[in-house]
């Protein structure tokens, strides 16, 4: 609404000589209607040749040159706008912005000589990737009006309410800036030395739910996979009613998640056997902090702080650790995600290859995920996510990243890890064990896989799967 009525009353300012021209000789000095809309209009490009009949010509005599100038320079800006995003899109490997003014100019700076602005008036304009951060409402409604024009590109889309997996359009790309924190927050927080000193028994406490909290607990139940035989709890002081209920496959995977419906400062018991607290309320957080770090002895609290600031006065805590979610939920390598995405791809072209004798290159590299569905695509993005998590265990375990050069043992340690992530992707989609009537292994309509058992009881050929995804999964680097 203000960038609307900016926009309104620079047209008027520049429209005010001619309305006072007109007034000052039509209704005040009775001249022919016509002969005075000409010489209105002449006042921006020749002034008026004649003396002034009244204060309002002379006025419009005046100002009519400034209005010119400021036209002349916003059109000159316009066009030197239009020629460098020109030039940036045929440089390759542009990003057009749309979305709110000031959001939209942070993101322009960080993208620096990539960057186009998509404008107020959310026109298209030519790009190899589009950028949405409006609300999804607006975002959807302009990728819906130019699909066809964008074909061929990829659409970075902010949606807080779609899974990123219920798109089967592989040239667009959901992101939200939660889920994308939530994510790389698990990455920076690897909890894997911290379980393999508490024999993979742990206990960690969200305070606050909503969307931070679907967010952090989805990522953390499928990267916090460190042993076949681990025990992490999860608790969780806020409303997962909601959560709870839709994702119904929960209650199948190995480690417990628990809601509490009573406040935390009634169960300090849970927040001081805890080995990991984080704060994921937004309002009022730094009065809950403060509460916190006098009732609990946790030794670290771990907030999502927001970028306000707020929490500022206990920067300096020891016992606190800040996670700038909303700058890392809108960093360009996080919302992009193109390592992620093209590891997934690859991962999805050896398995073409290795089962379907697909050749690897680079046309069926696209071909062959521009085949597969939201859920499957997905799948293999959850495959290249969890990866990153694998690769810092090795590396800590001194084993090496090579399939060839991993033993026996070491590799079916993995392989297992990795069939109770595919088995915990599937269950928070709830999927749930069952036979398919026609024989097959799956069912997509039923959402039913003869494979969603624990790893022991699968055949040999089942498991030996999990074992070339390892190799798979290693070779991929």
């Amino acid at each position: 609404m203000q960038l609307r009525l900016s926009r309104i009353g620079k047209y008027l300012l520049f429209l005010a000589p001619f309305v006072l021209g007109a007034i000052g000789l039509i209704a005040l000095e009775g001249e022919p209607v016509l002969d005075s809309l000409f010489s209105c209009v002449s006042l921006y490009i020749m002034g008026y040749q004649n003396s002034p009949p009244n204060l309002l010509v002379e006025l419009a005599r005046w100002t009519a040159p400034l209005a010119t100038a400021s036209g002349l320079l916003l059109a000159i800006s316009a066009m030197r706008n239009l020629f460098r995003s020109r030039i940036r899109y045929l440089r390759g490997n542009s990003v057009a912005v749309y979305g709110p003014r000031e959001l939209r100019e942070t993101l322009l700076a960080r993208l620096g000589r990539r960057g186009i602005d998509g404008g107020d008036a959310w026109a298209l304009v030519p790009a190899q990737s589009y950028l949405l951060l409006d609300e999804e409402a607006k975002n959807f409604d302009f990728y819906a009006a130019n699909r066809e024009k964008l074909t061929g590109s990829t659409v970075y889309l902010q949606s807080r309410t779609l899974p990123a997996q219920s798109v089967s359009d592989p040239g667009l790309r959901l992101f939200c800036p939660e889920e994308t924190a939530a994510r790389i927050f698990w990455k920076q927080r690897c909890l894997f030395e911290a379980s393999v000193r508490c024999s993979h028994r742990m206990r960690i406490v969200l305070v606050g739910f909503g969307t931070l909290g679907e967010r952090l607990l989805a990522y953390a139940l499928l990267d916090n996979i460190f042993s076949p035989d681990q025990r992490l709890e999860y608790h969780i002081f806020g409303d997962g009613a909601r959560f709870s209920a839709v994702h119904t496959g929960l209650a199948l995977i190995g480690d417990p998640v628990i809601f509490h419906s009573e406040p935390w400062h009634d169960r300090l018991d849970v927040l001081e056997g805890a080995q990991m607290v984080v704060v994921l309320t937004q309002d009022g957080q730094l009065a809950l902090v403060q509460d916190l770090l006098l009732a609990t002895t946790a030794p670290v609290i771990d907030v999502f702080s927001p970028s306000s600031g707020e929490l500022s006065p206990l920067s300096g805590q020891p016992r606190l650790r800040l996670f700038s979610w909303e700058l890392e939920g809108r960093s360009l390598p996080n919302i992009f995600s193109d390592a992620m995405f093209a590891r997934a791809k690859r991962i999805n072209l050896r398995y073409a290859h290795l089962y379907g004798g697909t050749e690897e290159t680079p046309e069926n590299l696209e071909q062959e995920w521009s085949r597969l569905d939201g859920f499957t695509r997905y799948s293999n993005v959850s495959a290249a996510d969890y990866h990153e998590m694998r690769l810092r265990m090795l590396d800590t375990l001194g084993w090496p990243a090579d399939g060839e050069k991993l033993s026996a043992a070491q590799l079916e340690y993995l392989a297992e890890l990795e069939h109770i992530r595919w088995c915990r992707y599937h269950y928070l989609n709830n999927w749930r064990w069952g036979k398919p009537e026609n024989g097959a292994r799956k069912d997509p309509a039923k959402r039913i896989h003869a494979d969603l058992i624990p790893y022991g009881e699968l055949s040999d050929q089942e498991k030996q799967k999990d074992r070339d995804n390892i190799h798979v999964l290693l070779s991929t680097d």
